[in-house]
């Protein structure tokens, strides 16, 4: 991985480890998408897929954690 690729992950691991935390297991989450979305976009230079499919899958995931796990706050 080339510096400015490196420096990217990093500048992104380092503000979703700042990001507020909407629920349990957020913060968690969230980075484990961007490393997700950081390996498909390497993989989409080499083989050409529908990233953009493939990127809002990840992000509507994210979205149902949070929903699920806000559902589950409200029941407690």
């Amino acid at each position: 991985m080339a510096y400015k690729d490196e420096k990217i992950v990093r500048v992104l691991l380092e503000e979703a480890a700042e990001v507020e935390s909407r629920c349990e297991g957020y913060r968690e989450e969230l980075t484990e998408a961007l490393a997700e979305i950081v390996q498909k976009e390497r993989a989409h230079l080499f083989q050409r897929s529908n990233i953009v499919v493939e990127i809002g899958d990840i992000v509507s995931r994210v979205g149902t954690f949070v929903g699920i796990k806000e559902g589950q706050d409200e029941n407690s």
